[in-house]
């Protein structure tokens, strides 16, 4: 027989305060996270970044409106 609660519920408090994004968030969130395996030497300098979703958002953001929209320059 299983142990353990069946129907765990987290409190608000803490559901409140886990995954608050980093930077400033204009508009929602992606349900899914998009993930990328970088070379060592690149993974090595973004890791050492204090904010570095705020960094990856913010440069990829830039890359796609810019690539994939045409709006350059209106981030």
């Amino acid at each position: 027989m299983p142990k353990g609660n069946p129907n765990p519920v987290a409190p608000p408090k803490f559901v409140a305060a886990r995954f608050k994004p980093q930077g400033v968030v204009d508009e929602p969130l992606a349900d899914v996270a998009v993930q990328v395996r970088l070379t060592e030497s690149i993974d090595a300098l973004v890791r050492s970044l204090p904010n570095r979703s705020a960094w990856l958002r913010r440069v990829i953001t830039e890359a796609a409106e810019r690539e994939l929209t045409g709006k350059e320059g209106e981030a």
